[in-house]
């Protein structure tokens, strides 16, 4: 029987999938009804964001299946658990510090939010409609933030299984890796749809004819904003791989009698 620890793991794991396919399901039913009726730009972005839908659906799942297994399994030990460990300690204290200019972009937005009242003047005489671009736009990074998190939050409770040598610890990683995998995806192409919106814009931008002090301010934020989220989209993959090359050994490792 399961301990309390690995069944309280496994509950928030199936939240966090169920949550991942919910989430893609309203990719679907927000994209599709709109698809016909969009080109150009509009509709490639279009197109990634019903991608990362199905994505999260399918990967979702596969890791609300993953997290039911109760077949008898055994935690890694020796060598593998210590090189396992180390990789749990490396890959998140690695992506924290190579993630400072996002995270740092990030409390320059939550300052700037925390300092004026613009979420609360955003509704007055129909201007909250201003929030809907901007939610979009924070989209991607969101998804980024919450990967970042991910990443930091599994490693510490992967650690604490394996200090209690949990038997279920393949199989919940398995799990995790999958849900890291759909963040991951998420935040992959979501830094694509950035730069088709960025490549979007730029001919609008110069069809407004702004004066050149306006043109630098406005190609200095979507430069800024792509410099952002590209460039993390990188580094989470890098640090998925860290983790995704240890589910061959450690299921070989569970089903080893």
């Amino acid at each position: 029987m399961d301990g309390l620890g690995e069944r309280i793991v496994a509950w928030a794991l199936r939240t966090a999938s169920m949550a991942l396919v919910l989430a893609g399901f309203a990719f679907f039913v927000a994209g599709i009804p709109v698809f016909s009726a969009t080109s150009g730009a509009a509709r490639d972005i279009l197109v990634v964001v019903l991608q990362i839908g199905g994505a999260w659906v399918l990967l979702g799942l596969a890791a609300v299946f993953t997290t039911r297994r109760r077949s008898l399994a055994r935690a890694p030990g020796g060598i593998v658990a210590l090189a396992f460990i180390l990789t749990l300690i490396a890959i998140p204290i690695w992506l924290v510090w190579r993630l400072q200019p996002f995270l740092s972009e990030w409390r320059v937005l939550t300052d700037l939010a925390s300092s004026s009242n613009f979420f609360e003047t955003a509704n007055a005489n129909m201007s909250g409609v201003v929030l809907v671009p901007l939610f979009a736009a924070l989209t991607p990074p969101l998804i980024q933030l919450a990967a970042l998190a991910a990443f930091v939050v599994s490693s510490m409770v992967m650690l604490l299984l394996l200090a209690a040598k949990s038997p279920r610890v393949s199989h919940l990683f398995v799990a995790t890796v999958l849900v890291l995998t759909a963040l991951v995806v998420g935040s992959a192409r979501g830094a694509s749809a950035v730069s088709m919106a960025a490549e979007a814009l730029q001919p609008l931008i110069e069809e407004s004819k702004p004066r050149p002090q306006e043109y630098a301010e406005i190609r200095g934020i979507v430069d800024r904003y792509t410099a952002a989220v590209t460039p993390t989209a990188t580094a989470l993959g890098w640090a998925w791989l860290g983790y995704a090359i240890w589910v061959p050994p450690l299921v070989l490792v569970a089903r080893r009698p």
